[in-house]
């Protein structure tokens, strides 16, 4: 499957094709009741999802000895306190990559997710959560993320640590901690682009990812919709067993 770079990667859903029955009125019937109830189980678990997400909104979550993890979301009634918090979010994931411009827009990119703004761009930039790791002391941003949620599917498209709190194993209590918050809501996979330079941190033992082939990226792209940078490649980390 051919796939768009710095673009989002949209596909439509992969629907089974049915064949025709002796008995369609029946077997309508039946599938469409089946199809109902599938689809008031997802709604339900989507809204007990979104309900425990809300729930830790700004919270200050202690991590680590002197350290706070917070999922953070803008809103426009959102307190300044949490907006200065996402624009220091955004100058970390500033401080790591080059500003990327939309295609289509002119825009920051990254500036677009973190504060969710709407745009005439083709991508879907919308519907982020911004994840931090701070100093408990003085609040200063270490580590930044962004994170979006499509049913069991959770992807990370930018992942930031501030070069004076790298090697230190901060990025990895981040993840430790939006891993567990994720597995709690039924999350079952992270999907991130891992720059090729940050291939080997990103699938090495410690932390988990592999390598997504082609397969699966057509799978997964085929029910969801995920944001796929230039000269990245497309990794993975299973969180929970879809048997369990």
């Amino acid at each position: 499957m051919k796939r768009k770079r710095a673009s989002a990667v949209a596909s439509s859903p992969s629907w089974a094709t049915q064949k025709a029955s002796s008995n369609p009125e029946v077997q309508s019937g039946s599938r469409k009741g089946t199809k109902t109830r599938k689809m008031n189980e997802i709604l339900k678990d989507q809204r007990s999802m979104i309900s425990g997400i809300n729930r830790i909104l700004g919270t200050p979550i202690p991590v680590s000895n002197n350290l706070t993890w917070r999922l953070l979301k803008p809103h426009k009634r959102i307190e300044s306190y949490y907006g200065t918090k996402l624009s220091s979010a955004l100058n970390a994931i500033h401080e790591c990559f080059e500003p990327s411009k939309d295609p289509y827009t002119g825009r920051d990119i990254s500036e677009d997710i973190v504060f969710d703004l709407e745009s005439d761009s083709e991508m879907n930039l919308r519907g982020f959560y911004t994840v931090v790791l701070e100093s408990s002391d003085d609040e200063e941003m270490i580590c930044a993320a962004t994170l979006r949620i499509s049913g069991d599917v959770a992807e990370l498209p930018l992942v930031a640590t501030r070069p004076q709190f790298r090697r230190l194993g901060m990025c990895k209590i981040l993840m430790n901690e939006l891993e567990n918050r994720l597995i709690e809501y039924g999350i079952v996979t992270l999907v991130l682009p891992s720059a090729q330079s940050a291939l080997n941190t990103w699938t090495s033992s410690s932390i988990g990812f592999s390598v997504m082939s082609e397969a699966e990226i057509s799978e997964l792209t085929a029910r969801h919709e995920f944001l796929d940078f230039k000269d990245t490649v497309m990794c993975h980390k299973i969180l929970l067993n879809r048997t369990q």
